[in-house]
C-alpha cells in the first residue's frame, strides 16, 4: 500500500512539474516592477536664463533695464563680449529716454559695458561701435575742453578704426567716422580740428555718403547724420539733411527705440521744412542736448 501511494505521488509530481514551472516563472515575473504607464515621463526643468526672454528681445520691446541686467549677467557668466555690447546699447537707449538728471550715469555705465566688451574681444564689431557712441555722448556732455583733456576723441577714433578694419562697409562704422570728423570740426573749427586731430569736413562728408548709400543703412544712422549736418551748417546742408530724414521715414522701425527715433526724425524734418530758422535751431539744440 505504501509502495502504491509513493508511485502515485511520484506520477502526480511528474505531471505537475510543467505547471509548477510556469507558475514559478509567473511568480518571478510578478516580483519584477513593471515600468510606470500612468503618465508621461517627467520633464527636465528649463534653465532660468533660457526660459526668460532673451536680452535682445527685452531690448527690442523697450524693457531696457531688464535687458541690461540680463545681458550683463550672461556676459559675466559666459565671458560674452556680445552681451556686454548689447548692455551698452540698451543703456544708451535708456539714457536717451531718461530724465536729464539720470542720463550721465547711464552713459557712464554704457561706457563701462562697451569697454568690457572690447577688453574681452578687441576686434568685436558691436563692442567697438558702442564704445565710440558712448564716448561721443560723454564728450558732448562734458564739453570740448574736458573731452580733449580726457583723450576721448582719440579713444573714439581708435574704436571706429577697429570697427572699420573688421567691417569696412558697415554703415554704422562709416557714419560714426563721418560724425567724428564733423563733430570735431563743429566744436573746434576747421583749423584747430585739423591741427589737433586731423579731422576735416570733407572726410566726414565722404564717410556720410558711403553710409547713406549702403542698402541696409538704418533710420538711426540717417537721423544722426542729418543732425550732424544741420548742427554744422543748417543752411548749406539743408537739402542733404532733408534727403536723409525722408529716407529715415521710409525705413522699418522694428524696435521700441527705433520707433522713438522715427518720431524724432519727423520732428526734425518738420522743423527743417517750416521755413523758420529759429524753429529749426531750437529743434537742433533740443536734439543735441539729449546727452
Amino acid at each position: 500500500m505504501n509502495l502504491l501511494r509513493t508511485r502515485i505521488i511520484a506520477g502526480l509530481a511528474v505531471l505537475l512539474l510543467p505547471v509548477a514551472g510556469i507558475g514559478m516563472a509567473g511568480a518571478a515575473r510578478a516580483e519584477v516592477p513593471e515600468p510606470a504607464t500612468t503618465g508621461p515621463a517627467p520633464i527636465e526643468p528649463v534653465p532660468a536664463e533660457l526660459a526668460a526672454p532673451s536680452p535682445a528681445v527685452l531690448y527690442a520691446e523697450g524693457a531696457y533695464a531688464e535687458a541690461v541686467a540680463a545681458a550683463l549677467a550672461r556676459g559675466d557668466a559666459h565671458g560674452d563680449a556680445g552681451m556686454d555690447a548689447l548692455a551698452a546699447r540698451a543703456l544708451l537707449a535708456q539714457a536717451r529716454l531718461a530724465p536729464r538728471g539720470e542720463r550721465a550715469g547711464l552713459v557712464g555705465r554704457a561706457l563701462e559695458a562697451a569697454r568690457r566688451a572690447v577688453a574681452r574681444d578687441p576686434q568685436h564689431l558691436e563692442g567697438n561701435l558702442q564704445l565710440a557712441l558712448a564716448l561721443g555722448y560723454q564728450g558732448r556732455a562734458m564739453g570740448n575742453l574736458a573731452a580733449h583733456q580726457r583723450g576721448l576723441a582719440e579713444e573714439a577714433r581708435a574704436a571706429i578704426d577697429t570697427a572699420l578694419a573688421v567691417a569696412p562697409d558697415n554703415p554704422w562704422a562709416q557714419a560714426l567716422l563721418g560724425s567724428w570728423h564733423v563733430e570735431i570740426v563743429t566744436g573746434a573749427g576747421p583749423l584747430l580740428a585739423a591741427t589737433l586731430y586731423g579731422a576735416s569736413l570733407d572726410e566726414g562728408l565722404q564717410a556720410f555718403r558711403t553710409a547713406e548709400a549702403h542698402p541696409e543703412v538704418s533710420l538711426l544712422v540717417l537721423h544722426q547724420m542729418a543732425l550732424h549736418l544741420l548742427s554744422y551748417d543748417s543752411r548749406s546742408f539743408a537739402r542733404q539733411a532733408e534727403r536723409m530724414l525722408m529716407a529715415a521715414r521710409a525705413r522699418d522701425a522694428g524696435t521700441h527705440f527705433e520707433r522713438h527715433m522715427a518720431r524724432q526724425a519727423d520732428r526734425l524734418l518738420r522743423a527743417l521744412r517750416s521755413g523758420s530758422h529759429a524753429m529749426l535751431a531750437r529743434e537742433i539744440e533740443r536734439e543735441r542736448l539729449t546727452f
